[in-house]
């Protein structure tokens, strides 16, 4: 085996063109033009992606010592990464006219392999120039993928001299001449925040009395690189939708650095510049880069209202793109997915299987519940999950420092209007325990379970 080669290709305007040669073995390859990578955007309007360049590109090979052809012998280029040719066939010379001719249907449209042979001796160190006017169709090259030029070298008896050259490897410095990257490349670092269960109300703040929960993380980096890049223009303002998802009861905003707040449609008439808009349904809320994408990290930060009880639940966000006139097509880059939950400290449970017949019992442990008492908080739902109205006239319930309050099954329906199937119970304790205490109709036995909290979590 020879040395290896690469091939090489020139560019030119907005592409590259390349060519490889070389033997298998070697570390180099003797493309003689340097060459840099032009990334192929994934999510790029396919009939851009369909013939680069459009202008003509050569490439020049320089034939080592071992790599003399003779008449019949045969050299052939094959593109890799899901490039293939794209119309008009690459032509190859040297000083010397018609010394290599390309075989017929090799380097056809839609093609991975063009191959010449040669019609006369070609002596080393002879240079071949290859020249493509077609230019590529890279629609198939995938994000990660490398499209590579590989020149092999065969006898017209089947020997071969040089094997799957790559441009890459270029003696003069070569790269691959084309890389597939995403449009858009979302990391998303969720955060959790803690209403806390001793603010007043309970739950209508975060930990040490804060109405803003602290931010989590979506970062947006873009595969477009000005000159390099083809489509050859990046994202246009209001393209890039970052949409969150959740129950927004309570919330009165989500700050965010980098994006200014939109409609579903990208529309910031109604937005804040570095806020999420809210949308009137309270399901959802939106935000779009204001001007030319460039990368940006935005950070959500929840703000409550510091009146409504915050329940526990969670928020995803969705990132996409827009259409973006004949540049890109639309397409998710990140599909729902978790960034931001709100849980909550204290003592609470929930329980499906109260009845006439249950007392629960609740007691504090911690010694400093809120002056007045630690409210014991009960909302309810039907067996259909519809949240049930509190009755009226109900008084709170209050446990007081390492006391313990007893309320029967009856109690807790009482509280409701309608009939309670699921509740879901919060103390506004940080360290205690609940026991759920239930007589046998039949033997009057008693059964007893009994939960208690590790230092402010939840049973």
């Amino acid at each position: 085996m020879k040395k290896g080669y690469r091939i090489f290709t020139a560019f030119c305007i907005m592409g590259i063109l390349i060519m490889s040669a070389g033997s298998a073995m070697a570390a180099y390859s003797n493309w003689t033009t340097t060459n840099s990578a032009i990334n192929v955007i994934t999510g790029g309007n396919t009939g851009l992606l369909y013939a680069i360049p459009t202008a003509a590109y050569t490439t020049g090979y320089s034939l080592g010592a071992a790599e003399s052809l003779s008449t019949g012998d045969f050299v052939s280029i094959t593109l890799t990464g899901g490039a293939v040719f794209s119309s008009t066939p690459i032509t190859a010379a040297t000083t010397t006219a018609g010394a290599l001719n390309r075989m017929t249907g090799s380097g056809d449209a839609g093609s991975t392999v063009v191959q010449f042979r040669a019609s006369m001796p070609i002596a080393s160190p002879s240079a071949i120039t290859f020249t493509m006017t077609g230019g590529f169709n890279v629609t198939n090259v995938p994000a990660g993928a490398n499209v590579d030029f590989l020149l092999t070298i065969t006898s017209a008896a089947g020997t071969v001299l040089t094997s799957n050259a790559s441009i890459k490897n270029s003696s003069a410095g070569g790269a691959y001449p084309f890389v597939g990257v995403n449009l858009l490349t979302v990391t998303n670092t969720p955060l959790t925040a803690t209403p806390d269960v001793m603010s007043v109300p309970a739950y209508t703040k975060f930990l040490n009395s804060q109405l803003n929960g602290g931010a989590g993380s979506i970062q947006l980096a873009t595969g477009f690189v000005t000159g390099s890049s083809y489509p050859t223009s990046g994202l246009s303002a209001k393209k890039c939708l970052v949409t969150l998802v959740g129950d927004f009861a309570g919330i009165t905003k989500v700050t965010t650095a980098g994006f200014t707040g939109c409609d579903s449609t990208g529309s910031t008439a109604a937005g804040t510049a570095g806020q999420f808009l809210i949308n009137a349904a309270k399901t959802e809320a939106y935000a779009t880069n204001a001007a030319d994408f460039a990368a940006v990290t935005l950070t959500p930060n929840f703000y409550v209202d510091g009146t409504t009880v915050q329940a526990t639940r969670t928020f995803t966000a969705k990132v996409e793109n827009f259409v973006d006139g004949g540049n890109y097509l639309a397409n998710t880059w990140m599909s729902p997915t978790i960034t931001y939950r709100l849980t909550r400290n204290g003592t609470f449970f929930s329980a499906n299987s109260l009845g006439a017949l249950n007392n629960i019992k609740i007691s504090d442990l911690s010694g400093n519940v809120p002056t007045g008492g630690a409210k014991v908080l009960i909302n309810a739902w039907d067996a259909a999950g519809v949240r049930l109205a509190e009755a009226s006239g109900n008084a709170d319930i209050l446990v007081q420092n390492n006391s313990t309050v007893i309320i029967s099954g009856a109690e807790f329906a009482a509280r409701f209007v309608g009939t309670p199937m699921k509740y879901e119970v919060a103390v506004q304790s940080v360290y205690g325990t609940v026991s759920n205490i239930k007589k046998d109709p039949v033997t009057g036995g008693i059964t007893s379970s009994v939960w208690t909290n590790s230092g402010g979590g939840a049973l």
